[in-house]
């Protein structure tokens, strides 16, 4: 299941929680090794910086740093992008235990990327997803290389946005460039599988 990503200013805000998004056969592998995660959420700084349902904060490494969840049983989530990066990290943590759910890699835009891996409550590797595995004919440099060198447009304007899924009708997988210039928006749906143009849309901004 995909749920959109929506950007507010320069940090990404959303309602809901991480999730791995299942791509039909994509998991790659079950307790290899019996890998194990001992992170845990900071539960004490959060509860004590918190303004309103979230703490916010910016980190050396990490960037910018959201952090919200935790009520009424909520787990807690935890979003990470530097400025200058198009990836962040997502993480979901375990709200009884405040161990580590799930961890993976997202375009701050609007899709999953790479290997996202899931852990039970005691910290154990249960799952590993590969959001890419659709996508591998026509991967995320391919879509980055016509998007600046054919389209010439700016990946970090906000009004330019990048999608992916997979057709429930055609099960084809789909890459969806969109973008805005003045009133006008323009719409391109690349076939993963083949690489080719499928659908090239120009209309006009909403009112």
């Amino acid at each position: 299941m995909v749920r959109q990503i929506v950007i507010l200013l320069t940090l990404l805000v959303v309602t809901g929680s991480c999730k791995a998004q299942g791509t039909g056969g994509s998991d790659i592998k079950k307790n290899k090794n019996m890998e194990r995660t001992t992170e845990r959420f900071d539960t004490s700084t959060y509860y004590m910086k918190r303004q309103g349902h979230e703490y916010q904060f910016e980190h050396y490494l990490r960037g910018k740093v959201r952090q919200f969840g935790g009520n009424n049983g909520s787990n807690y989530i935890e979003y990470a992008r530097k400025d200058n990066s198009l990836f962040g990290t997502c993480k979901e943590y375990y709200n009884k235990t405040g161990t580590l759910k799930l961890v993976g890699k997202y375009y701050y835009n609007d899709f999953n990327s790479g290997i996202w891996k899931e852990y039970d409550e005691n910290g154990y590797l249960i799952d590993e997803y590969d959001q890419d595995a659709p996508y591998k004919n026509y991967p995320w440099e391919k879509v980055e290389k016509f998007v600046k060198e054919e389209l010439k447009l700016d990946l970090f304007d906000k009004k330019v946005s990048i999608h992916r899924y997979v057709s429930k009708h055609s099960k084809i997988p789909i890459w969806r460039i969109r973008w805005q210039v003045g009133i006008k928006v323009y719409t391109i749906k690349i076939n993963a599988d083949t690489g080719k143009i499928i659908n090239q849309v120009e209309g006009k901004v909403e009112k």
